[in-house]
C-alpha cells in the first residue's frame, strides 16, 4: 500500500552519524513549509562524495531509525541502500512517486553549497520537473544573492522561464510559495557528523550531539572504531 499524505518533504543524506542537527533542521522544515511528513533516504554510495569512516549502510540506516522514533511525521526510507550501487536522485524520485500518494510535488531539501553542482545531476532535466526544491541557507550565503543563474552548469536554458525562485520569510504557508525553488534560513546549530566521528575516536563524549537512542546504539555496536566502553558518553 501506498504511504498517503498531502505534502512530501525528502532528506537525503549519508547519515554518518545521523545527529541532532538533521532532526532538528528537518522538523523547523516540516513545520515552516506545513509538511505531513519527512522521508530521511541514507544514501547508498553519494555520486559526489566519500563516506568518511563508514560503520556500513547496515548501522547508518539503524541510527537513522533510532533516532527518529517517536516522531509520527519522520519515517526513514532504504530504498537508496536496498538498491545498492550509486544513488541517484533521479531513481529515488521515480521510486517516490510510484510508492507514495501525495497532492503536489514533492519538496526535496537540499543545502546551499549544492546548488554548484547540481547541474552534474543524473537526469537533471527530470528531477528538477517532479520535484520542488527547499534550499537551506548557510551562513555565507543570501537568499537575495541567490537565484537560477547562479546555477553552475551548461543547460541554463531549463530555467530560463521560470526566474529566481521565491525568497520565503518565516512564518510561512506552503500554499504562499508556488515556485519551485523556495528559500529557507536554518537554524545555526553547529553540529557536524565529522565532528561527532572525531570527538569519539579522541574519546570525548558525545551526549547532547545524537539522541539518547543513537548513542546508546554507537556504544554497543562500538563503532568508528577508537571507541571504547561508554567512552562516548
Amino acid at each position: 500500500m501506498k504511504i498517503r499524505c498531502r505534502n512530501l518533504g525528502l532528506f537525503g543524506g549519508t547519515f554518518n552519524p545521523v545527529h541532532i542537527g538533521h532532526l532538528r533542521l528537518a522538523e523547523d522544515v516540516r513545520e515552516e513549509f506545513n509538511l505531513d511528513i519527512i522521508v530521511f533516504i541514507p544514501a547508498n554510495i553519494p555520486p559526489h562524495k566519500t563516506i568518511e569512516k563508514d560503520p556500513g549502510t547496515f548501522h547508518r540506516l539503524n541510527m537513522v531509525e533510532c533516532a527518529i522514533t517517536g516522531n509520527e511525521h519522520f519515517i526513514c526510507d532504504d530504498i537508496e541502500i536496498k538498491r545498492g550501487g550509486i544513488s541517484y536522485t533521479i531513481d529515488t524520485i521515480n521510486y517516490i512517486y510510484e510508492n507514495y500518494h501525495f497532492e503536489d510535488k514533492p519538496f526535496f531539501i537540499i543545502g546551499s553549497d549544492l546548488l554548484d553542482e547540481i547541474g552534474t545531476w543524473k537526469e537533471i532535466e527530470l528531477v528538477m520537473a517532479k520535484n520542488q526544491f527547499i534550499v537551506l541557507l548557510r551562513e555565507n550565503r543570501s537568499a537575495r544573492d541567490l537565484s537560477l543563474n547562479d546555477f553552475s552548469f551548461e543547460k541554463k536554458s531549463l530555467f530560463k522561464d521560470q526566474g529566481p525562485g521565491k525568497i520565503v520569510n518565516f512564518p510561512g504557508k506552503i500554499s504562499d510559495f508556488p515556485g519551485k525553488i523556495l528559500y529557507f534560513k536554518k537554524r545555526k546549530l553547529d553540529i557536524t557528523s565529522s565532528e561527532i566521528r572525531i570527538r569519539i575516536k579522541q574519546g570525548k563524549g558525545i551526549r547532547y550531539l545524537v539522541t539518547d537512542e543513537v548513542l546508546h546504539y554507537i556504544i554497543k555496536n562500538n563503532l568508528y572504531k577508537e571507541l571504547r566502553g561508554r567512552s562516548a558518553e
